[in-house]
């Protein structure tokens, strides 16, 4: 789903939904180095990169994609919330049905990892 040689990603779901929707949501990727690959974004059509914000701008980030109302799920590198800020971002994600997952990378798989058409 991401795409990165140089390292590998561990994913940790902090509100996951496998609900069915009529119309495709969108998918953001908030990351400093990570992008989805080609495959995933031509299967699933409505993925958005964008440049992770600063920490303190993060959550407010997060809560306005998740009450835009067409986001299906955000995924975060490096994810840290705040306990408040955490319970309120679960809460709306609860209430649109959008899913989050922080995504951890890993630099000890650094250069371990070759990706290429063979």
């Amino acid at each position: 789903m991401l795409a990165n040689s140089a390292v590998s990603v561990h994913t940790d779901n902090i509100v996951h939904f496998n609900t069915p929707r009529h119309n495709k949501g969108w998918q953001y990727l908030l990351s400093d180095s990570l992008a989805f690959q080609k495959q995933h974004m031509q299967q699933h059509g409505h993925t958005i990169r964008i440049q992770k914000p600063d920490s303190q701008h993060l959550p407010a980030w997060i809560k306005r994609l998740i009450r835009s109302g067409q986001c299906e799920a955000i995924f975060v590198e490096n994810l840290q919330l705040s306990e408040e800020e955490h319970l309120t971002i679960k809460a709306l994600c609860t209430e649109f049905c959008v899913s989050l997952v922080g995504l951890t990378i890993n630099d000890e798989s650094n250069n371990n990892v070759v990706h290429g058409p063979w």
